[in-house]
């Protein structure tokens, strides 16, 4: 479409304060922890040699969720041009899922003027500095290293992945959302609860939201296996708790930072990328997004890694999400 039809729309989704220090991905305890839930992988500074390139996303084999039918790019094509709000869950590490992201995107942006793209990458606080980076007055560098974002996915991970991602929004004129709570206050949800975090003052308030209640359902349930999976059975259930509570500020926070660019006339459709943990399953962001806008069309997206021919849809992803997207194995940053 031609760029200039569409209207640049500013994404101040929640009027706060100042943005405090940049943010970094550390070695803790905890963000290891709360990264393996959401499939993180981090790396050095250092781009690696001649990585493969991913393959044609129009090859990768695509089922429906639910049925195990086989689905074609085209009709995956048309049914995110159909949807509301697009969830595409991915291995944070997996080019081929970033390739099929970025392929979609401009299928989407290239037929609707209305359409916004939000990531779980980046945190309420950075949208300044998103918006700066969009009318020319950050550079791309720059943006990169205010918000941290350099090792997303890898060596230089946000290069090679994400940002291919933004600059395809940008040139569409689309809005752009930083749509995740920032990584202090994920920290203070586990050490010190709940009520804490909404005893902070409203210019901290609005760069995260809690969840009216813990999920004691089929979510908590994974996300235990997961820890269980990670520390083994003797980790106490209460750190499991502790640990979820972040999670589902992550999941909560992004829920509600898309149902409030919904808001926005000028935005009608929404991409959002997200560890597929959040989504799959209809996991803690996908619950909420159906809590706020039970009415609404979501199309949710998983890019799962499997070996070997693929000849259908695995017994174990049936219900994973509504669309069901094999990539290959082989293809990794190492």
């Amino acid at each position: 479409m031609n760029t200039m039809d569409r209207n640049p729309v500013s994404v101040s989704q929640i009027p706060c304060g100042q943005r405090s220090h940049p943010r970094t991905i550390t070695g803790s305890t905890i963000t290891m922890l709360l990264l393996l839930a959401v499939g993180f992988s981090s790396g050095c500074a250092t781009l690696p040699a001649g990585p493969p390139p991913p393959p044609d996303p129009r090859t990768l084999p695509i089922f429906d969720g639910l049925t195990g039918d086989t689905v074609t790019w085209n009709e995956l094509i048309t049914q995110s041009k159909a949807a509301e709000i697009i969830v595409i869950g991915e291995e944070h590490d997996d080019p081929a899922a970033h390739a099929l992201q970025l392929e979609l995107l401009r299928a989407v942006l290239a037929a609707s003027d209305d359409a916004a793209l939000s990531l779980e990458m980046l945190e309420r606080d950075e949208q300044p500095l998103v918006e700066a980076w969009l009318i020319g007055t950050l550079e791309t560098d720059e943006f990169v290293e205010q918000t941290g974002s350099r090792s997303w996915g890898g060596e230089e991970g946000w290069y090679r992945f994400y940002q291919p991602i933004l600059d395809a929004a940008k040139i569409e004129s689309a809005p752009i959302i930083a749509a995740n709570a920032p990584r202090r206050y994920v920290s203070r949800a586990r050490k010190e609860g709940y009520d804490v975090l909404r005893a902070l003052p409203d210019e901290e308030r609005c760069w995260f939201d809690v969840p009216e209640s813990l999920d004691d359902g089929p979510y908590y349930d994974r996300f235990a296996e997961t820890m269980r999976g990670f520390r083994g059975d003797d980790i106490e259930e209460a750190a499991i708790i502790a640990t979820f509570r972040s999670q589902q500020v992550w999941d909560v926070t992004m829920a509600r930072s898309i149902n409030t660019a919904m808001d926005d006339p000028k935005i009608n459709r929404i991409i959002h990328l997200v560890g597929r943990f959040h989504s799959d399953f209809e996991g803690g962001t996908i619950g909420e997004l159906r809590r706020l806008r039970p009415d609404a069309e979501i199309l949710v997206i998983s890019c799962i890694r499997r070996g070997g021919a693929i000849d259908g849809l695995n017994a174990d992803d049936r219900g994973i999400g509504n669309l069901v997207v094999y990539t290959p194995e082989t293809t990794s940053t190492d």
